[in-house]
């Protein structure tokens, strides 16, 4: 269902097409969908329905040489486990206090990591353990554009740099980001992509690995009101018409004499969740296989 169709169906249980179009209603389209996109993901923290560990721009963490917290996608609602690309199945999420209880000086532990702590930071994630400093490299270094090249003496780059790795660089002016190692030798290193001629202070820092996180997400894209005629949410369309509800409780609640109505406000509040409880029953039937008991084999 398009967001306008949406936006209508709440419009229609609010009766208020007399001054729609001419100035006078009583919730003009931008306060609707507002209640709209609070609604959508009021929905989707609640029934958790967005399941995904394979959007990169979600679940993808690249984990660096000599840094143990990591950006984590405004996003993500909540993080279930993760694996490493090297082959390590399961990173299990854990807090602070379940690491003071178990791991013995985990602040300062390196490693593979074992362990991810979400939200360790305002939008970060920390791992623990985290990679040592082998392959972190830091001072002012010479980017050649021509050759593509690296360039700071006595750095010993090839004892940590090879074809094929990749490396993230940070704090330059104009070479910032994440580049595909060709050559390396001690002094310098050489890179796939184009650099600009500078020598600036610099970090290089070597990917160790990749941590895929399974995660819940809210919407990758939210719905916008430029687009409200070719646009849907992007929870399944089953659930749209349930929507009207999460409009309807917030637009009874607009500080407003004609609008204010605290008790429809809770009526629709209570209809609104009793749709997202029967939607949280749903996936959970979807997504836990039922569990029988049966006689041990032999026994029969």
């Amino acid at each position: 269902m398009f967001t306008k169709k949406i936006l209508s169906g709440a419009r229609d249980k609010l009766d208020d097409w007399k001054g729609y179009g001419k100035g006078f209603e009583l919730w003009n389209d931008s306060e609707l969908f507002d209640a709209l996109v609070s609604a959508i993901n009021d929905w989707v923290r609640e029934t958790r329905c967005f399941r995904d560990s394979s959007t990169e721009a979600i679940c993808k963490v690249p984990l660096l040489a000599n840094q143990h917290t990591f950006p984590m996608d405004s996003r993500i609602i909540a993080v279930h486990e993760g694996r490493l690309l090297s082959g390590w199945p399961y990173i299990q999420v854990k807090d602070e206090l379940w690491l003071s209880d178990h791991l013995y000086s985990w602040q300062t532990r390196t490693g593979y990591p074992r362990y991810v702590v979400p939200d360790y930071e305002v939008g970060k994630l920390r791992a623990v353990p985290y990679f040592n400093a082998e392959g972190y490299f830091s001072g002012t270094m010479t980017f050649t554009a021509g050759d593509n090249k690296i360039t700071m003496a006595g750095a010993k780059f090839s004892d940590f740099l090879s074809a094929g790795t990749q490396v993230v660089i940070s704090t330059t002016v104009s070479n910032n980001g994440t580049k595909t190692v060709v050559t390396a030798s001690a002094d310098d290193f050489t890179v796939s992509e184009t650099v600009t001629d500078e020598t600036v202070s610099t970090v290089v820092q070597k990917i160790m690995d990749t941590l895929w996180l399974s995660t819940d997400r809210l919407p990758l894209i939210q719905v916008s009101l430029a687009n409200w005629e070719s646009e849907s949410p992007e929870i399944n369309f089953d659930y749209h018409a349930k929507l009207v509800y999460g409009i309807l409780r917030e637009a009874y609640e607009k500080d407003d004499a004609e609008t204010y109505d605290p008790e429809l406000a809770a009526k629709y509040r209570g209809i609104f969740q009793g749709h997202i409880n029967k939607a949280k029953k749903e996936k959970l039937r979807l997504r836990h296989s039922t569990r029988v008991l049966r006689p041990n084999p032999g026994l029969i």
